[in-house]
């Protein structure tokens, strides 16, 4: 089920309207939140990754439906693909990584292993959200990340969690 707006903009709410920066979406699906994101941020770049190639191509569709052109890219490569693309370049870090990927679905491995390279590829004053239906990767998250905050967005169908961390 896409994200509803009470979700995707307790995401982006930490993400100033003036912001020209570099932002990261981790799971697109269809590219709700990435079109909500860029109408609020038209100077940002934003690099969104969905893995399934079916989803990728909506979130195209979608975001070309908009008038969204240029300013975001949708690859169909997985999170851990993109992030280490960004953490091997010598250019811009993301100063915002944004993520909706289901971390409860993972092995705890592909969990940690995520959370260090959002972590490695995010500059040093930059923030990564992430949105949960359950708690249990809370303190992975924080472990990784030492500042965390966590809202509960009830007005969301179902109610879910939302994760705002720095390094």
């Amino acid at each position: 089920m896409p994200s509803q707006k009470f979700l995707i903009e307790a995401m982006i709410a930490p993400i100033p309207h003036n912001f020209r920066g570099l932002i990261l979406e981790l799971g697109t699906g269809t590219g709700p939140l990435t079109l909500r994101l860029a109408k609020k941020c038209p100077e940002a770049t934003i690099r969104a990754c969905e893995i399934n190639p079916i989803l990728a191509v909506d979130a195209r569709q979608n975001l070309a439906r908009a008038g969204v052109n240029g300013q975001v890219q949708v690859l169909a490569i997985s999170a851990q693909e993109l992030l280490s693309q960004i953490a091997g370049q010598t250019g811009e870090k993301p100063s915002y990584i944004i993520s909706g990927i289901p971390l409860g679905n993972l092995r705890r491995k592909a969990v940690l292993g995520l959370l260090e390279a959002a972590r490695s590829a995010l500059s040093e004053q930059g923030m990564f959200v992430q949105a949960q239906h359950f708690l249990i990767d809370r303190e992975h998250v924080r472990a990784t990340f030492g500042a965390l905050r966590t809202v509960p967005i009830l007005l969301n169908f179902p109610p879910v969690f939302v994760y705002y961390a720095r390094k």
